[in-house]
């Protein structure tokens, strides 16, 4: 990712050097946001189960909001609480069937939870960078920070995988995680979150269980439950209530 985003920043004219007093600010960003919890995630998704891990990284819009509103980067209304509460719901609804394995490591799930901790506090610090630097220069300038973690992270599996070995959905796979799910999704995220703040961008995470459950039926012809499909509409029903006052707070400061 770290090269293709910097081939975009000199594409589009933006300098690859740090601003004034940003360098470690822009790095910690990067450790504890792309480093940290992306490390912290994969550990604890070895021993947690999807139910399980679902549930608990979809903590993560709710400690953004808080942590938002803690330090005043979003106000604090009861529509925003409420719409979060509803989306939250959604995806245990999305997520509870009775034929999951429910069983797991507490430490895997502790370690989910961390993981939703680290990305809320990144949001926050990311935050006031956004208001400077595109969302695409904060992004590439943050990274070096992760990886200071992921490479030592990931030093032993590079060195010993059979490249030859891997086949070409293999590569499909890793240009679709780079490029899609990495480049394209972090920079439409992090502009999203320059233009509407932690706890509404946040809200966005929340379509990620039942969305993803959608898309198993559509690629991997996996049957949809009704559980994942009422979790959906109650996910949809969250995000309306809290983007509603959006266009409210929008319209008033128009006029």
């Amino acid at each position: 990712m770290l090269p293709l985003l910097g081939l975009w920043c000199v594409a589009t004219g933006q300098s690859l050097k740090y601003p004034k007093g940003l360098f470690w600010r822009l790095n910690l960003a990067g450790f504890v946001g792309s480093g940290a919890y992306m490390v912290v995630f994969l550990e604890g998704m070895r021993t947690t189960p999807p139910t399980l891990a679902s549930i608990a990284l979809a903590t993560a819009p709710v400690m953004t909001t808080f942590l938002s509103v803690l330090f005043k980067q979003d106000k604090f209304t009861w529509r925003l609480l409420v719409g979060s509460l509803i989306a939250f719901s959604g995806v245990a609804i999305s997520v509870a069937d009775g034929s999951s394995q429910t069983n797991g490591s507490v430490f895997g799930t502790l370690l989910i939870v961390c993981s939703a901790v680290f990305w809320a506090c990144s949001i926050v610090l990311y935050r006031p960078m956004l208001a400077q630097l595109s969302a695409v220069r904060v992004l590439t300038l943050s990274f070096p920070g992760a990886m200071l973690v992921l490479v030592p992270y990931g030093f032993h599996s590079f060195v010993t995988t059979e490249w030859s070995q891997v086949t070409v959905n293999g590569w499909t796979a890793l240009a679709y995680l780079v490029l899609v799910a990495g480049v394209g999704a972090f920079a439409a995220y992090y502009k999203g979150l320059s233009d509407v703040g932690p706890a509404r961008s946040s809200m966005t995470q929340y379509f990620v269980p039942p969305v993803a459950a959608l898309f198993s039926a559509l690629v991997l012809h996996q049957m949809v439950t009704a559980n994942e499909i009422i979790g959906l509409i109650v996910v949809v029903i969250g995000v309306l209530v809290t983007a509603q006052k959006s266009r409210s707070v929008t319209a008033t400061e128009s006029s």
